[in-house]
């Protein structure tokens, strides 16, 4: 998929999902809320590059760690991370929950076992 492409695609992700009222992590193993979770924090953190406020990416990472309620949606939203950030032009987000200072926060970190985590 083209770059273009991509960033046509997860800009109508972020744009749609507030519209269509999703619970981005209410359905382990959805690729589509997966690709919604990707997309909200992706977006505000790509644009953290662009001269965005560090606080839009923290913003949309507390709201996905917020959505993520039972410990199978934590475990979910880690592996789904885990895949994002293994991409070259994504390895920035590594480590963001914590520079965000988000309590509890499912970590972003390729090395991180993910059965590990708890509510």
């Amino acid at each position: 998929m083209s770059k273009s492409v991509f960033v046509v695609c997860i800009s109508l992700l972020v744009v749609l999902t507030p519209t269509l009222h999703a619970k981005m992590v209410s359905y382990p193993n959805g690729d589509r809320h997966c690709a919604m979770a990707q997309g909200q924090v992706i977006s505000a953190c790509l644009q953290l590059v662009n001269g965005l406020q560090h606080a839009d990416c923290c913003y949309a990472i507390n709201d996905v760690n917020r959505q993520a309620e039972t410990q199978a949606a934590r475990i979910w939203l880690c592996k789904c991370f885990q895949e994002v950030v293994k991409l070259s032009q994504f390895t920035k987000l590594i480590g963001m929950p914590e520079k965000c200072d988000i309590p509890n926060a499912v970590p972003f970190d390729p090395k991180t076992d993910c059965a590990s985590i708890k509510v």
